[in-house]
């Protein structure tokens, strides 16, 4: 006889035995995760700001202006003297080079301005803010002139005190290779360029101011600062009466429409170099009659005998003042 089992009959039987063979706890089927929510992100902090560009070491900038002064001629301005600059065929023609710390980044900016490289250049003085790229410019194919003294400053033949004294010589590739006494012409780029000595020491005892004869450029160096009061560099040399000797001549030179670079400042003519004779005799006579009152130094100083060209000539840019300018005069005067 068959035995009918129900489905549930079977269900309990299946159920017993799995029971009655497996005592092991039973994990449950079906795992539930609760997870901690997350922590709250920091508030977004701005961008740091970058820092400040590091300032340019000094002097280390090329000249930042050109001045067409006509006939393939400029005046370059920047950090130190004045340069000028004579383009053309024959290669270019460079009076001064400022200084050692710039003297490449000029160069840079030449052959950029140019289209080539200076084949000439001449010193206005021996001064480090003219002439302190000469080695520089030399090792890039320049030929170096200037007064002879220039040179013996250079190279420490002559020792210069005071206040532009050297600690040591510069290098040698810095000396001028053509020196002259007497002035000498240049041939270039059509037009006939005079190298004229100072005819006294003045700013130095090497000075030169340089004319373009038929651009009517003038180049004065530091024998003439346009509406300053003149360094007189007793240690190498210079002279106030020298001073007044050297703009006689670049007055003597120059006609009305002579265009004047001096060794700092902007672009002058021939009345701004009047003014500045006017100003030198006057400083000069009006310094002179303490002198002769007996006066000290001390006295000469305190009554301001330069009063009257303060408004001029202690303008922007001026390093000297009237009362050192006084001092010069009157140590000079009592000699």
């Amino acid at each position: 006889m068959r035995t009918l089992l129900t489905a549930s009959a079977i269900i309990a039987a299946i159920g017993l035995s799995a029971c009655a063979t497996d005592n092991t706890p039973r994990e449950p089927d079906l795992f539930v995760v609760v997870r901690e929510p997350d922590p709250p992100a920091p508030p977004r902090q701005p961008n740091p700001e970058p820092p400040p560009a590091a300032a340019p070491a000094p002097n280390s900038q090329a000249f930042a202006r050109v001045i067409d002064v006509g006939q393939g001629v400029s005046m370059l301005m920047g950090q130190g003297g004045n340069l000028g600059l004579l383009t053309g065929d024959d290669g270019l023609f460079l009076i001064d080079d400022q200084y050692v710390t710039n003297a490449m980044a000029n160069l840079a900016k030449i052959e950029e301005l140019a289209g080539g490289k200076p084949r000439y250049l001449v010193n206005t003085h021996w001064h480090f803010d003219h002439a302190g790229g000469n080695a520089a410019f030399a090792t890039a194919g320049a030929t170096v002139f200037a007064h002879e003294n220039v040179r013996k400053r250079l190279s420490g033949e002559l020792v210069t005190t005071g206040r532009t004294a050297q600690a040591e010589p510069a290098p040698k590739i810095a000396w001028p290779v053509v020196t002259f006494t007497a002035g000498v012409d240049f041939h270039l780029n059509g037009q006939t360029i005079r190298a004229i000595p100072a005819p006294a020491p003045a700013h130095t005892d090497g000075d030169v101011l340089i004319y373009f004869v038929e651009a009517d450029v003038l180049h004065t160096g530091d024998t003439y600062m346009k509406d300053r009061y003149p360094f007189v560099d007793t240690g190498s040399g210079g002279t106030q009466a020298g001073f007044i000797a050297a703009i006689a001549k670049a007055v003597e030179i120059a006609g009305p429409n002579t265009k004047v670079i001096p060794g700092h400042g902007e672009l002058a003519t021939e009345a701004d170099l009047q003014a500045a004779l006017d100003m030198h005799r006057g400083a000069r006579a009006a310094v002179d009659a303490l002198v002769t009152q007996g006066k000290t130094l001390e006295e000469a100083v305190a009554a301001k005998p330069l009063a009257q060209w303060n408004a001029r000539f202690l303008g922007p840019g001026a390093f000297i003042t009237d009362d050192a300018y006084v001092t010069v005069i009157y140590n000079e005067l009592k000699k």
